[in-house]
């Protein structure tokens, strides 16, 4: 199964000019090119904003596990039946779960555009203890 984000940016590219890597991007290409400095800002936003969705998330998680307040027809209806409060609590997770996808995947692509990912990260980090190994 692919990830429900990379669907969203399907056949979009994201360039930082002044990088490097923003001379590769392909001819006729769709996306978004911008200074390294202003995708770093809008990075910094996307992340926020991925932080707050998150905790939206986990937060909503009670908005779908109302208990009727009595044991009759009409309350359970109201929390456990078709438009009832679990059934919206639920739409409402499904709603923020599409945007964290969104903000996920916006903000990997803008990081791997700035050459900022996890994959070099840790590339660099076993390197330098090979390096430091070695020296010693």
């Amino acid at each position: 199964m692919t990830d429900p984000g990379s669907a969203i940016f399907s056949g979009v590219g994201f360039w930082a000019t002044d990088m490097p890597s923003g001379a590769s991007r392909p001819a006729g290409g769709q996306g978004f090119a911008m200074s390294s400095s202003e995708m770093r800002a809008m990075l910094k936003k996307a992340e926020d904003q991925l932080n707050t969705v998150s905790e939206q998330i986990r937060e909503a998680d009670i908005l779908s596990r109302a208990n009727p307040p009595a044991e009759e027809p009409v309350s359970q209806a109201a929390v456990n039946g078709p438009n009832g409060i679990n059934e919206t609590g639920r739409y409402y997770q499904g709603h923020l779960q599409y945007q964290l996808d969104y903000y996920t995947e916006l903000t990997r692509r803008m990081r791997q555009a700035l050459g900022i990912t996890e994959a070099a990260d840790h590339q660099a980090a076993d390197s330098t203890k090979k390096i430091k190994g070695s020296l010693e």
